[in-house]
């Protein structure tokens, strides 16, 4: 067997051996051999877009002609052609040609034996035209209609166009196609969701002659045409809500773009706005609609590299994208392709590549707050609740207790210079989270305080008599203590915790301990009796009385006698300066200090001088404190801010920050909030206001903040005294943070003394905070900026021409311009703009009717929605490297009738569905197709199959499941993830992810498992035209995935409900919703054996599988 495999191998070799020489003797073609390679790799240079060196290599007179350096070709004298010594030049600076891989030994070879020959060429030959008379850059001109036999003036001018054409190749249209399959059509083609069978039956019922033309205006105004149209458009601008690359990080707010078209296309607004907006929606209102210059993926600031160069590169490709964006998207040009040098077919310059980066040399990538009428309404809104908020608050205000001025100190049991555990712990307890008491983030009530445990507790093994921890406050004087711990009827926590007072500090000394209190530690405080929730709470706090403290002093938990586990929590001491209140059961403290207000009421007293004094700030003392005012108000109603610079005070300070800006002194009393007018000390941490008024006044409440708007929280005090004076020598402190909750605490009550109010007063108290809160909520929602996904805009960057797209080679400073081939005298002389105007410049240019490109490139766009491939196949590229138009007279007439009707699309579409041409069968004629095997003259309708989207739609449509519900954040497809960890499909779907598939989070390289196999696009590119792929993939999926199972189930289901008597009406409704008609006799005793046999989920499956379920007929 080797025997005969080794004869085998070299019969091969030789074979292949004597058909190389035989080719080899073969004459060489010229026109077959040599020019298309010369035409592949030179004429780029050497041919009508560029001569350089004066030579052409695009006709053999010009290569025997030759250039600067004399002939390229000597007829019969390779050695002394100079188009060989270049492409054989060892030096690599010296080979031709420039760029990519040298020739091909074969290739030389071909071109030596041409010149050897003798470099003959056709006498006739022509030089490759001028690239600048393109079709496509040669101005839109309004062709007349042409006259076919039997025409008349009345016929539909899409139709003449088409007739004219298929009558000069032999060919006639096909018949009408049948008035049931033109309702389907219509609406998969323009909605992309099958028509209701009462739809159907509409259509055909009405033999109106106006009829059709009805159901297309209708059509055309549902608001599921907009969801159509901007999917096709998506796809163009490459829209999706993930960042791309490996981390693929997410895109919060991309969605109010995608719904800024969808709206767009709803309300036709005119393109050239539509496009315009898209540039510089920013200056128009319509800041989503800038979305369009950063659709395309992008490396964010943490995925490059730190260093210059690299960050260069970063932006240049951003750049990059949307050069590319918006030239393929708007004018069908590729001149992305002229980054690194001149366009190789387009008369494009690597100069017209950066001049027009000058337009987007001040755009970014990021979230914008969107400014447009709702976001007005929405401030309207905000701004008239804050008199209602502040009518509550006025309220409040006599609930509030007055500033406690006497030490308070909370010590969580976790280990510190405070806390000492004597044995190791166990573990950590949780609270759950929720807001009911002792739940995590319970955030307290008018008779209660909230969760001031952190959420979580310590829990020990309980030995009867062991010390677990010891509490050392260091304090001097007499204190109320309160304890705290974790609450759990487990049937594990002691029963009778003991806490005792350890006076010496010396634990093995006992003489001087005196036992305080002994808790039972499966009812939170103030709890003896009854069933407690089965989960780990925070106590609350338990009042154990004022008892005398020296620095000394612990205070120790000591194991009960009962249960296996003890648990440790906060406690609060505070300081007993006032003889202690009856039934007073909580400590006094005030709400954490907040940035934007703070209000400090104390007992009225007489001052004159007023004194603000910070000692630490929320940022560790890293920054210097700031304030924006400082209020001063007196008793009595209505009181007035006494601190006003307007009413003679003065403000003195321990020193400014040295910024000539916004941080002024003077600032703390102008009666202005906000960063912007705001007092700034000049020491890290600390320093002191001082506001002396005009004489001694009554005052008794002061209100501050550090930035009354909410854009700030550094450089906020945390520890601060406010004093009085009158005489500016002898100073009383008024209040302070010594009764302020630590930041991060859960606390939305008014924490009162309810005994001390007004009898039947308290009762007020919740509803007025319950209304306070659901109003600052609503107002906090109507004041949260909407952000999109969109351009963001600075100072532009100067632009430079780079040599070879290299960075860091800089050559010329170059401005904004347009490609120099559309450019006039006029635009050549525009003194370079400002930011927002460069970009208007540009979309004015891109929306000019004079511009030849964007309305051909629109009409072919829709062209091809309409008929699955454009007038110009390749809708990207109007270029010399595209293709010819099929029906260049049909496209310019659309494009001067779509600017002639102001831009409008809708009206664009209309023209199109209502013609014949359109409205034709799509049925096979074996002899038209012998004469145009591709159907590119039109003579049928071209069926395909409908996109993914559309079959996902529809399945849900037929299934009564579709969820209608438009615009908002997208549904997702996958589990979300972070980092480079995969995404994992989601199989069962919410009301929320039955959605149409537009509305679906689109991930960027990946694809949705069951509908992403029929060629969706996965934005990692920009998708003019979708393939339509056949795969076995793609029938495993719709027959045997669980999504299409469920439909099915869901399918028979509504059938079951909507022909509830009998089989037969069961098919002839399974059949009239997936269909849209009723089966044949055939098809019908078909699925009545399959209804029978396997059931209706079964026949309803086949159908969702079915060509004609997926096919636009």
């Amino acid at each position: 067997m080797k025997g005969h495999l080794g004869i085998l191998v070299c019969l091969s070799m030789l074979f292949a051996a004597s058909l190389h020489e035989a080719r080899s003797a073969e004459p060489v073609d010229y026109l077959r051999d040599v020019r298309p390679l010369l035409k592949e790799r030179c004429f780029s240079c050497h041919a009508a877009l560029k001569q350089e060196g004066h030579l052409r290599l695009d006709t053999g007179a010009g290569i025997r002609r030759g250039g600067d350096s004399g002939a390229a070709a000597v007829p019969g004298k390779p050695d002394e052609s100079h188009l060989l010594q270049r492409v054989l030049a060892k030096d690599v600076s010296e080979r031709m040609p420039p760029e990519g891989d040298p020739l091909k030994p074969e290739q030389i070879e071909r071109l030596t034996r041409w010149i050897a020959d003798g470099a003959p060429s056709p006498t006739d030959e022509q030089e490759e035209r001028d690239p600048r008379r393109h079709w496509a850059f040669q101005p839109v001109v309004r062709p007349p209609l042409p006259r076919s036999p039997g025409s008349t003036a009345d016929d539909h001018p899409v139709d003449a166009f088409v007739t004219a054409k298929l009558g000069g190749s032999g060919l006639t249209r096909q018949p009408p196609a049948d008035r049931r399959t033109l309702v389907r059509r219509l609406f998969l083609d323009v909605t992309g969701l099958p028509p209701a069978p009462e739809a159907v039956d509409a259509f055909i019922a009405d033999e109106r002659p106006e009829a059709y033309a009805e159901l297309v205006d209708s059509v055309l105004a549902s608001p599921h045409y907009g969801e159509r149209s901007a999917q096709l458009w998506l796809d163009v601008v490459r829209y999706a809500d993930t960042h791309g690359f490996e981390v693929n990080t997410q895109r919060d707010h991309a969605w109010p773009y995608r719904d800024y078209v969808i709206r767009s296309f709803n309300e036709d607004k005119p393109y050239d706005r539509f496009l315009t907006e898209q540039l510089a929606g920013d200056v128009l209102g319509a800041d989503e609609a800038t979305g369009f210059l950063v659709a395309a993926a992008v490396l964010l600031p943490g995925q490059i590299g730190q260093d210059d160069a690299s960050k260069r590169l970063a932006r240049q490709d951003a750049l990059d994208e949307m050069i590319g964006g918006t030239s393929s998207a708007m004018l069908g040009l590729t001149l992305a392709c002229a980054r690194c040098h001149d366009h190789k077919f387009d008369p494009l310059t690597q100069r017209d590549y950066y001049a027009l980066q000058g337009f987007f040399a001040g755009v970014e990538y990021g979230d914008r707050p969107i400014q447009d009428a709702e976001s007005r309404t929405r401030a309207t809104a905000a701004a008239a609740l804050a008199p209602q908020i502040e009518q509550i608050e006025n309220r409040l205000r006599a609930f509030e207790p007055d500033a406690f001025t006497g030490r308070t100190l909370l010590i969580d049991e976790e280990e510190s210079r405070f806390v000492t555990a004597l044995k190791p712990k166990n573990g950590p307890g949780n609270n759950p989270a929720g807001t009911k008491p002792g739940y995590r983030d319970d955030a307290g009530a008018p008779d209660r305080l909230g969760n001031l445990s952190g959420g979580h507790y310590t829990w020990w093994n309980n030995v009867p008599g062991e010390d677990v921890l010891t509490y050392a406050p260091l304090l001097s004087g007499r204190y109320r203590l309160w304890l705290s711990w974790g609450a759990h009827g487990s049937g594990v926590h002691t029963r009778d915790a003991r806490y005792v007072l350890d006076r010496d500090g010396d634990l093995a000394t006992r003489g001087d301990q005196q036992e305080i209190a002994r808790v039972d530690q499966y009812y939170p405080a103030g709890v003896t009796a009854g069933t407690t929730e089965q989960t780990p709470l925070w106590s609350g706090l338990k009042d154990v009385g004022v008892w005398d403290w020296t620095p000394t002093t612990r205070l120790v938990l000591r194991g009960g006698e009962t249960g296996t586990g003890i648990t440790a929590d906060v406690i609060v001491l505070q300081e007993e300066s006032e003889p202690a209140v009856a039934g007073r059961v909580l400590p006094r403290f005030r709400a954490p200090v907040d940035p934007r207000q703070n209000i400090e009421s104390f007992a009225p007293v007489s001052a004159r001088f007023l004194r603000f004094r910070a000692e630490e700030t929320i940022d560790s003392n890293r920054h210097e404190p700031c304030l924006d005012e400082l209020e001063i108000y007196g008793p009595g109603e209505p009181s007035k801010n006494v601190a006003l610079a307007s009413l003679g005070t003065k403000a003195t300070s321990s020193g400014n920050y040295s910024d000539s800006g916004p941080h002024q002194l003077q600032h703390i009393t102008d009666g202005q909030y906000g960063n912007g007018r705001s007092w700034i000390s000049d020491e890290l941490g600390r320093g002191w206001v001082q506001i002396e008024l005009p004489q001694a006044t009554d005052i008794d409440r002061v209100v501050w903040g550090r930035d009354r708007n909410g854009q700030y929280a550094d450089r906020l005090p945390i520890r601060y005294h406010i004093e009085v004076s009158l005489d500016g020598a002898t100073w009383t402190e008024v209040a302070g943070h010594a009764d302020r909750l630590p930041r991060g605490t859960p606390f939305d009550s008014v924490n009162l003394l309810l005994s001390a109010q007004a009898p039947g007063s308290e009762g007020d108290l919740p509803a007025l905070i319950a209304d306070r809160n659901r109003l600052r909520a609503e107002k906090q929602r109507l004041e949260t900026p909407r952000l999109a996904f969109a351009g963001t805009f600075r100072a532009p960057d100067t632009t430079y021409v780079l040599r070879r797209g290299d960075p860091e080679q800089r050559e010329d400073e170059i401005g904004p311009a347009v490609p120099e081939l559309f450019r006039s005298a006029a635009e050549a002389a525009l003194p370079l703009p400002a930011e927002q105007e460069r970009r208007l410049q540009l979309a004015r240019w891109i929306a000019s009717p004079g511009n030849p490109l964007t309305a051909r490139v629109l009409v072919n766009r829709i062209w091809q929605s309409h008929f699955g491939r454009g007038i110009v196949e390749t809708a990207n590229d109007f270029g010399l490297n595209g293709t010819a138009p099929a029906h260049p007279e049909l496209l310019d007439w659309l494009a001067s009738e779509f600017m002639a009707g102001g831009w409008s699309v809708k009206q664009l579409h209309r023209l199109i569905l209502t013609s014949a041409t359109y409205r034709q069968g799509h049925a096979i004629d074996p002899a038209a197709q012998a004469l145009d095997r591709d159907n590119r003259l039109l003579w049928r309708f071209p069926s395909r199959r409908i996109e993914a989207e559309s079959i996902r739609d529809g399945m849900l449509a037929v299934s009564g499941e579709l969820n209608l519900e438009m615009g908002g954040p997208g549904f997702n497809f996958f589990q979300q993830r972070g980092g480079l960890s995969g995404f994992v499909p989601i199989e069962n779907f919410s009301p929320a992810g039955l959605r149409r598939m537009i509305y679906a989070h689109k991930i960027r390289m990946e694809s949705t498992p069951v509908f992403g196999p029929f060629d969706c696009p996965d934005a990692g590119q920009s998708t003019p035209r979708r393939d339509r792929s056949t795969t076995a993939i793609q029938a495993l999926n719709l027959f045997n995935s669980p999504f299409v199972i469920r439909r099915a189930e869901v399918f028979a289901a509504r059938v079951d409900r909507e022909a509830p008597l009998g089989a037969a009406a069961k098919v002839e409704r399974t059949f009239a919703l997936a269909l849209g008609r009723p089966p044949s006799p055939v098809e019908r005793d078909a699925a009545l054996q399959t209804v029978e046999t396997a059931g209706l989920p079964t026949l309803c499956r086949v159908l969702l599988n079915s060509n004609e379920f997926l096919f636009l007929p």
